[in-house]
């Protein structure tokens, strides 16, 4: 039986095979497979469903609990920014100021 450290080696290793194969897969089939325009309409929404709930995952929890209101708050500062296309870094500035605020009270 694998003790932690060799079953976390394992899986570093793992991950780091199957990154290998996805990036030189790309390489090797380029121009090789044509999608549809439906298939990369589907990747894109994959793609900005997957990182929607990361992003939603690390705002509403910390570690084993649930974050702090302020943070949240920042947060959704930033996402309404965002929605009416302002400045990158007005949107960073504006959530931070609001999260800290937030906790001074």
């Amino acid at each position: 039986m694998m003790d932690n450290s060799g079953l976390i080696f394992s899986g570093i290793i793992i991950l780091a095979v199957g990154t290998y194969l996805m990036r030189a897969s790309g390489a090797l089939l380029k121009g090789r497979v044509v999608l549809s325009e439906n298939s990369k309409a589907l990747f894109s929404a994959a793609a900005i469903v997957v990182l929607f709930s990361v992003a939603a995952t690390s705002t509403l929890f910390s570690g084993d609990h649930f974050s702090d209101w302020p943070k949240i708050a920042g947060v959704l500062v930033a996402g309404v920014l965002t929605w009416y296309k302002k400045p990158f870094i007005a949107i960073v500035l504006s959530a931070a100021v609001v999260t800290a605020l937030l906790r001074l009270i």
